[in-house]
């Protein structure tokens, strides 16, 4: 995994809420200094420090330094762009991010560890990440495709991929993808859990005999399910195999890695991205 201290940052609020929790049942909730030693009474000897980084971790930090980064402010939230340090306009697809509810743009760039995921696919392109709605009630923050790649090219001092136009989504943001399927130069899509009985992909694989679609389900197995009984063509994968996902225009594997673990644990998405 790439993500062992978001583990163990996981694993830390779990015993604190049940602590807390317990305390609260007794009528008697700690302070926060309750669980916080001053410095001159901790005890050198019983602090257990993180395990340092391992050779993998080192090399995509490295990648990730050597290649290029923009964070670009704008009145839609800011825009996060990265190329590889072999970038190659020429050769080169453009890779959209969305992320899903409850987590910003900033957020999703150095939780999930975007730029790490991006270098480890080990893909040629320029990966752009935009602000999206954080909730179902808010609307689409870039509902055009074709003005978030111009904003982009704007504020970049390299030229454009001229290869694939490619929209990769997580949860909620299929609202967002949905909405950028006219879009004529789009012609792939991944979805990482983020079906939602959303079946507008349907007739936007149908239409155009060079699109590519990759499903990974994990909860939204019983909507794709559905959906796939209309694409006769899909080639199903059980899981996420190690290999490699096989050359196929519309690719559907469920695994059970769980929802918010595709775009945190370092497979899925560089695995659908070489794909």
């Amino acid at each position: 995994m790439l993500y062992p201290a978001l583990g163990r940052t996981f694993q830390v609020a779990a015993v604190l809420s049940v602590v807390l929790a317990a305390a609260r049942a007794q009528g008697d909730v700690p302070s926060l200094t309750d669980f916080v030693l001053a410095a001159d009474k901790a005890d050198p000897g019983a602090l257990k420090l993180p395990p340092p980084p391992t050779p993998q971790e080192i090399a995509l930090d490295e990648a990730v330094t050597a290649g290029r980064h923009w964070r670009i402010e704008t009145d839609r939230g800011p825009i996060h762009v990265w190329i590889p340090a072999n970038y190659d306009a020429a050769t080169a697809a453009t890779i959209v991010f969305v992320h899903g509810y409850f987590v910003t743009v900033d957020d999703a760039w150095t939780d999930y560890r975007l730029p790490q995921q991006f270098a480890l696919s080990g893909t040629n392109a320029m990966f752009i990440v935009a602000q999206a709605p954080m909730t179902k009630r808010e609307s689409l923050v870039w509902p055009s495709l074709t003005a978030l790649v111009r904003t982009v090219k704007d504020s970049v001092d390299v030229p454009m991929p001229t290869q694939r136009l490619v929209a990769v989504g997580h949860s909620g943001a299929y609202r967002t993808l949905a909405a950028w399927l006219p879009n004529p130069q789009l012609d792939t899509v991944v979805l990482l859990d983020a079906l939602y009985g959303e079946f507008r992909f349907v007739p936007w694989l149908r239409e155009g005999k060079n699109r590519r679609f990759v499903n990974i389900a994990y909860e939204t197995d019983r909507y794709s399910d559905e959906m796939h009984r209309y694409l006769p063509s899909t080639v199903r994968v059980d899981g996420l195999p190690t290999t490699g996902f096989p050359d196929a225009r519309i690719l559907y594997a469920k695994t059970d890695v769980g929802h918010w673990q595709l775009v945190t644990d370092g497979v899925a998405l560089p695995l659908a991205l070489r794909a």
